[in-house]
């Protein structure tokens, strides 16, 4: 029974110390992986043997088609791919990093890209070829891999999942967990709290530093130029912030107004769009008791 007892505590212990581990490692909604771990995954989801993980754990990818079926889901896994839009260049950027006196490395990867028409979402290639020849051409052309995890964009599911987390935690007018009454209007200042809810949560912004733009040019996705991105969303966060001491009407304002050119024309951005356009109800109001619906 002591031996029952002692390894009843060890199994205690043990569950406490991984519960706190992930706690730590994983805060709130976001989440960080790299092609390492990606591969890894996909690899056990496809049934691929465990003798071709070491080959590609040394960043060797055979031309075959259990390899490129890998790729697309590896590329699915980091949110690098897409089989209707191809290539999402913002996430897949993270992974590579270019050598700094090399000046060319985003030249040739766009050509690679172009002369075998992997820009082209209607491309002869079947999808894991498809991806398979677009992963070649950043590996190729545009730099070495990134080890360290990077962001991963959350897809319009989740951050779906996250604007309801979140409508369940401040008790948002008119939700409940088993219903949604679409009677109720909330206010401009519960929208505010919805919308600062979803950006802390998913980690695009704090209220200690405002906007993190690493994450939000990755998450919104088609902004063609990242330096613009950067200077116009800084400048119109900086004067937000001077205007609003509110941090939940600064939120939603951030959302409304710092976005000029076009982001949520991804659909994993659109989201963010709902909460911005005061839409939270209309999101609401496709729960149903087995779950999230996905509304976007």
């Amino acid at each position: 029974m002591a031996r029952i007892n002692v390894a009843y505590i060890g199994l205690v212990v043990l569950l406490a110390t991984t519960v706190m581990t992930a706690s730590q490692r994983y805060q709130d909604c976001v989440q960080k992986k790299n092609i390492a771990q990606a591969q890894e995954e996909c690899v056990r989801y496809l049934g691929i043997p465990c003798a071709r993980l070491a080959v590609y754990n040394d960043y060797i990818y055979p031309n075959d088609t259990e390899t490129q079926c890998m790729v697309r889901c590896m590329g699915v896994n980091l949110g690098w791919w897409n089989d209707e839009h191809g290539v999402q260049e913002p996430a897949i950027r993270n992974f590579f990093h270019p050598d700094p006196e090399d000046t060319q490395y985003d030249r040739r990867t766009y050509h690679c890209l172009k002369s075998q028409r992997l820009d082209n979402p209607a491309s002869h290639l079947d999808v894991c070829d498809r991806a398979y020849e677009s992963f070649r051409c950043y590996y190729e052309q545009y730099g070495n891999i990134v080890v360290t995890p990077q962001f991963v964009p959350l897809s319009s599911l989740q951050l779906s999942d996250v604007v309801l987390q979140c409508a369940n935690m401040l008790q948002f007018p008119g939700y409940s967990s088993k219903k949604c009454d679409d009677s109720v209007k909330p206010s401009e200042r519960d929208l505010g709290c919805l919308a600062r809810c979803l950006l802390l949560r998913t980690g695009l912004y704090s209220d200690q530093h405002g906007p993190n733009l690493d994450r939000l040019y990755v998450q919104c996705n088609n902004y063609a130029n990242e330096t613009r991105f950067r200077e116009t969303t800084s400048t119109c966060y900086r004067q937000l912030k001077a205007e609003c001491p509110d941090e939940c009407i600064l939120a939603r304002r951030f959302l409304k107004e710092c976005f000029d050119e076009g982001a949520t024309v991804d659909r994993a951005s659109l989201a963010l769009s709902a909460v911005a356009d005061g839409l939270a109800e209309q999101v609401l109001g496709c729960v149903d008791e087995d779950g999230v619906e996905q509304v976007l």
